[in-house]
């Protein structure tokens, strides 16, 4: 699961920055950096009319039947659920950040990042006239595996062009992991503190 990434907006991420700056500026929003929560706005990178653009969208899909929002989709089954089939086929999507967290079984805050720009695998969809996304998940590397049974996609910034390109090309590179990270252990924090949604 992915309940919690973050976008470090400073000099050592410049390139982030011009994204969060370019967003703000050409829709008139302000987006919150530091830790990025489900129902927060969030720059992301979609295709549009053949062109590759920076947007702004919100965390999570409405849950149709029951409470809470969708933030995640499991990529080995994101082709075969109803709700997210279309999605992944025409709406794909990247959600750039400088790193992400998971807990472990005793409550344990774990930071996932890297030197350069992680681009997190995501579809969107429209609700009520507003673009919504979630973050596709995978089976974890070994590294994240010592904390948590899930972690985001991640798709190498050269490979940008090959997720936006097709359907076929996109499920080769679920599973890619040419990305190194580092893990940072973070404080402690009660369960009443995390972020409760489904996957």
């Amino acid at each position: 699961m992915c309940g919690r990434y973050t976008i470090f907006s400073d000099k050592e991420n410049s390139e982030l920055s011009r994204m969060v700056e370019a967003v703000n500026q050409k829709f008139n929003v302000k987006i919150k950096t530091g830790d990025i929560f489900p129902s927060n706005l969030a720059p992301i990178i979609r295709e549009h009319q053949g062109k590759i653009e920076l947007d702004v969208m919100e965390w999570g899909y409405r849950n149709p039947f029951k409470k809470g929002l969708i933030i995640n989709a499991r990529s080995e089954t994101v082709t075969e659920k109803k709700m997210f089939r279309d999605d992944f086929e025409q709406r794909r999507c990247l959600i750039p950040a400088s790193g992400f967290y998971e807990w472990d079984q005793q409550k344990h805050q774990y930071l996932f990042d890297s030197d350069a720009i992680l681009y997190l695998g995501g579809i969107y969809k429209p609700f009520e006239g507003k673009n919504k996304f979630v973050i596709l998940t995978k089976a974890p590397n070994p590294m994240v595996l010592e904390v948590h049974d899930r972690m985001p996609v991640i798709i190498p910034a050269d490979m940008m062009d090959s997720w936006f390109q097709n359907v076929k090309a996109a499920m080769g590179l679920l599973k890619e992991d040419a990305v190194p990270l580092v893990k940072h252990q973070s404080e402690k924090i009660s369960e009443s503190s995390q972020i409760k949604f489904q996957l």
